[in-house]
């Protein structure tokens, strides 16, 4: 069976799991001017949560958008969401909602933020966005995750974005006069399959190693260490010399080389760059940091935003 509704004498506001949030919320969700009572609680599957939100997908607006359709919620986003979803539904009451606002590692250094409401109504799942892949910095999560609590925003009151609007897929309808809000046949056999790992971002392909970049770059590594070396040794200042090499400029150089010889993309290189500002500087004093992002934005390989970025999140750390 797809999934079974029950009523419980039972009552949980809150549920999280790092900057991911899912709660209950007494929000008031209209059809035809009428105030819609929830089928709730429910108990579903995990494959059922797992693959509907797989197949939640969107477009972008405006001159800079990017082509083609894009998946809402990542592998890594989903994996934390489905118990704390299937948990939330199973104690919300016939007036409350399960507000989810969840978070994903983009290419460059801030995160992008989903915000959405669920609730099943008439055997359907309802899931209405008012944020969709909206850019955050660490300190912009931080802050909704401080302020989550006292939050109430209803994504059933808006119609669209000026910057996005969703896709709907097999199974899936929108709502009328709605771009934000799809409802979804469960009972559609694609929610009811067992979960397939569905690669579509370019975060998602490096992390689940469909793009080979890691092994690229080693193999390119290994092949220019003797040409490489030389110059690097040659170039590095005095106080370089006594912090060892930087191997953070070194990667950066040989990405640089792979995006001009059209081995990888600007996205790839974006997203390997991004992942060594975060990492590879861990072991760092925030002094050594500091000045290491400054020699890479003098040269060219970080930009002057990834620069003030990473800059401010370091000093934010004293």
């Amino acid at each position: 069976m797809m999934f079974l509704c029950t009523f419980r004498n039972v009552y949980a506001d809150t549920y999280t799991d790092g900057v991911i949030v899912v709660k209950h919320e007494e929000l008031p969700v209209k059809k035809d001017g009428r105030r819609i009572q929830f089928n709730h609680p429910c108990e579903l599957t995990g494959n059922v949560i797992a693959n509907a939100l797989s197949y939640v997908y969107f477009e972008e607006k405006g001159l800079l958008k990017k082509k083609g359709t894009l998946r809402v919620f990542q592998d890594d986003e989903i994996r934390k969401l489905v118990p704390l979803i299937i948990q939330a539904f199973s104690v919300a009451t016939p007036a409350q909602v399960v507000a989810v606002s969840s978070y994903s590692e983009r290419m460059l250094l801030t995160d992008q933020q989903n915000y959405c409401i669920m609730f099943i109504s008439d055997h359907s799942l309802n899931i209405a966005f008012s944020r969709v892949h909206m850019l955050q910095t660490y300190n912009d999560t931080m802050s909704e995750k401080k302020k989550y609590t006292k939050t109430k925003e209803n994504p059933a009151r808006i119609s669209h974005s000026r910057f996005w609007k969703l896709i709907p897929s097999a199974g899936q309808r929108l709502e009328p006069t709605h771009e934000n809000w799809l409802v979804m046949d469960l009972s559609n056999e694609i929610y009811q399959q067992p979960v397939v790992q569905r690669v579509g971002t370019v975060d998602e392909k490096i992390k689940e190693g469909a793009s080979e970049l890691d092994a690229r770059i080693r193999k390119l590594e290994a092949k220019m260490d003797g040409g490489s070396e030389t110059k690097a040794a040659e170039s590095i200042t005095p106080a370089r010399e006594i912090h060892g090499e930087s191997k953070i400029k070194n990667k950066l150089v040989i990405l640089r080389e792979m995006v001009s010889d059209e081995i990888i993309s600007e996205e790839d290189y974006d997203y390997k760059k991004a992942k060594m500002l975060r990492e590879a500087m861990a072991d760092m004093s925030i002094k050594e940091q500091l000045q290491e992002i400054k020699d890479l934005k003098t040269e060219g390989l970080i930009t002057e935003s990834d620069y003030n970025e990473k800059k401010k999140e370091l000093l934010d750390q004293f």
